[in-house]
């Protein structure tokens, strides 16, 4: 028969540390989280409340949770943003996640109440979410690309990667990082995947104000396709 473990044993010992660190770290982690969802809450509420309609909150998951805003003043007939948190609960994953730099990350998804007459992707090739819309761009055969900064522009044709470029340039002159802009005529029709800025140093209502400006620019390209 084993000998029973024994409190003097360094392995044990080395066990009960590592549990006590784990455990621990799970309670900071999962503080840190809740604390940050109440902050992200209060700083988006405002921004959203003057889109008109009404935001409502809805938990994802223990890292991740939405706000939907239905029946939004025009030109959009839904919103959504959905807010993902790093996986600070479990330590060793939260320490890897900043060696990589990783960030909690905004996704915004707007439903206009008619589609744009523009189509494209604007991306960041540095970035997990930048590469995936543009493996997507390659799909669809979207060749038409040039470099703005950090990013790179597609679309269908010259005149979509015109638009797309005057896009960038709104957000970059609002000082908004971002790693993917998509416009699509179908619903969804325009998503937005960006770091999350940290409260109090970016006004939610100056993002949601650039949104508008976005939202205008996509739906021009319809009206002047309409009055040809």
């Amino acid at each position: 028969m084993g000998s029973v473990p024994s409190f003097n044993d360094p392995f044990t010992l080395l066990l009960i540390v590592v549990a006590g660190v784990l455990l621990a770290g799970y309670g900071v982690g999962r503080w840190v989280n809740q604390r940050r969802a109440q902050l992200i809450s209060a700083w988006l509420e405002p921004g959203l409340r003057a889109l008109g309609g009404h935001p409502v909150a809805r938990p994802i998951n223990r890292s991740a949770f939405r706000f939907k805003v239905t029946e939004a003043r025009s030109p959009y007939a839904t919103l959504a943003v959905s807010v993902v948190l790093l996986s600070r609960e479990v330590l060793p994953v939260w320490l890897l996640e900043g060696l990589r730099r990783r960030q909690d990350v905004l996704f915004w998804h707007v439903k206009w109440r008619r589609p744009p007459g523009l189509e494209a992707e604007v991306v960041d090739a540095h970035n997990e979410l930048g590469r995936r819309g543009e493996a997507l761009a390659h799909e669809l055969g979207w060749m038409a690309s040039q470099t703005s900064g950090n990013w790179r522009v597609y679309g269908p044709s010259p005149e979509a990667v015109a638009q797309a470029e005057a896009m960038t340039q709104l957000l970059a002159e609002q000082g908004i990082t971002f790693w993917r802009l998509a416009v699509r005529k179908e619903a969804p029709h325009l998503l937005l995947s960006m770091p999350l800025p940290e409260p109090g140093r970016l006004p939610s209502s100056r993002l949601v104000a650039a949104l508008g400006r976005l939202s205008k620019l996509a739906l021009n390209v319809a009206q002047e396709a309409e009055s040809l």
